[in-house]
């Protein structure tokens, strides 16, 4: 690994700094290093604070205790080549004037920066949710996920009065998007299992999936969110639909209509928003954070500067919002990043981003799930399959990108 102080701190044209090991910024590391191989005198640099790429999408199985925090955590030195520096180290800032990337290792120049953030849990200021509820946004979020299950079913166990021990066994889920109705799939299936380990009755734990909206799965067809509902429904799974949170105390989630969601756990998956450091960052922002770019994904008004993945603000034409955050975008922001990059050094016209949907897919359970691709919906073991081939897709991607290196090994 390297050290932040050995880095440039002078930026120049042929100094790429990426900020960020997540989908986008991993993407355009791996892109860079195949297009760029011919250019050595340009110098690319990764940063991030851990050393290892996680598979953000797999969490839920994690939380729900079907899969090892290792494994969906992917070491960084087996997919970097060597021409690519990796400095582990927390990003502070920026000092956009003398463009250098400030970090607790010492400050970064750039020729071109790449932000490649992600985002942060946004509590949407709900009084006590922070303190009260458990975030799911890393691996090491669920890994607490599923302690604190587990941890629920034990205090649950100790306890003779069945009441409380369906309280303490139950496990809340807030926000209903595609983390929190597979983390509510996977709970389901795993929690009578655990319990009967314990010597508790299957019947015990239960699940809730709170959601401020009409429905779950908000901007999916009707037909998905139906199937969706079924399956939930026969594992067991609460669904709580037009339910805003208005606290979070004590005693559980407190809704806005009055009604308390008891529980002995309480997770948040209710949606994102920018990491902090860019709200202070000069940059300019829009919903929820996000920085503000031009159709090259160039940061308004610092032409210098990329921006790729749930840190970006672009606008979907056909609906007029910003596209989600999803891991599909992030790559796709990824692609054109790199090749713009790749296009300024070699002196051609840049490339308009422009995203291609290629469906959604949700796990519900260990082994069912819902889609929505090219227009036909489907639910079942066939679309838990789907999503299964997504992620071994993504694995195996990521390994092949960093194999175009001639000397990645």
């Amino acid at each position: 690994m390297e050290d932040a102080l050995n880095v440039s701190t002078a930026g120049n044209s042929d100094q790429i700094v990426l900020a960020g090991a997540g989908y986008a910024g991993l993407h355009i590391a791996l892109r860079l290093t195949a297009k760029l191989r011919n250019n050595p005198m340009v110098e690319l640099t990764l940063v991030d604070r851990h050393d290892y790429h996680q598979v953000l999408t797999e969490l839920p199985r994690v939380a729900g205790g079907t899969r090892a925090a290792d494994a969906v955590r992917i070491p960084l030195q087996d997919l970097l080549a060597k021409r690519v520096h990796f400095v582990q180290t927390e990003i502070n800032g920026f000092d956009l004037a003398d463009q250098r990337l400030l970090t607790e290792a010492g400050p970064i120049g750039w020729g071109r920066l790449v932000l490649a953030l992600g985002s942060r849990p946004n509590d949407f200021a709900i009084p006590g949710l922070a303190q009260r509820a458990l975030s799911l946004y890393s691996a090491n979020d669920a890994e607490r996920v599923w302690a604190a299950a587990s941890t629920a079913l034990t205090a649950a166990a100790a306890h003779t009065d069945p009441e409380q021990q369906r309280r303490l066994a139950t496990v809340v889920v807030g926000g209903g998007g595609a983390t929190g109705v597979e983390l509510a799939g996977e709970l389901a299936e795993m929690l009578p299992e655990v319990a009967s380990q314990h010597g508790l009755a299957p019947d015990r734990p239960a699940v809730w999936l709170v959601e401020a909206g009409p429905t779950i799965l908000a901007g999916s067809s009707a037909q998905l969110i139906d199937k969706a509902n079924r399956i939930l429904s026969d594992l067991g799974v609460h669904v709580c639909t037009n339910a805003p949170i208005a606290a979070a105390t004590e005693e559980g989630f407190r809704l806005k209509d009055g009604r308390l969601v008891e529980g002995g756990v309480f997770v948040w998956a209710g949606g994102v928003k920018a990491p902090e450091l860019v709200a202070d960052s000069g940059l300019p922002t829009g919903h929820n954070g996000r920085v503000k770019v031009d159709r090259y994904l160039r940061v308004l008004d610092h032409p210098e500067i990329y921006v790729a993945g749930d840190l970006a603000s672009v606008v979907d034409p056909r609906s007029g919002h910003a596209l989600p955050p999803l891991a599909q975008v992030a790559l796709e922001e990824g692609e054109t990043v790199a090749r713009n990059l790749e296009a300024e050094l070699t002196g051609r016209p840049l490339e308009a981003f422009s995203f291609h949907d290629k469906g959604f897919v949700v796990s519900v359970g260990a082994r069912r799930g819902v889609a929505d691709i090219a227009g036909i919906t489907s639910g079942g073991q066939l679309a838990h399959l789907l999503k299964d081939a997504i992620e071994w897709e993504y694995r195996q991607s990521v390994r092949y990108l960093r194999g175009w290196d001639p000397v990645a090994r």
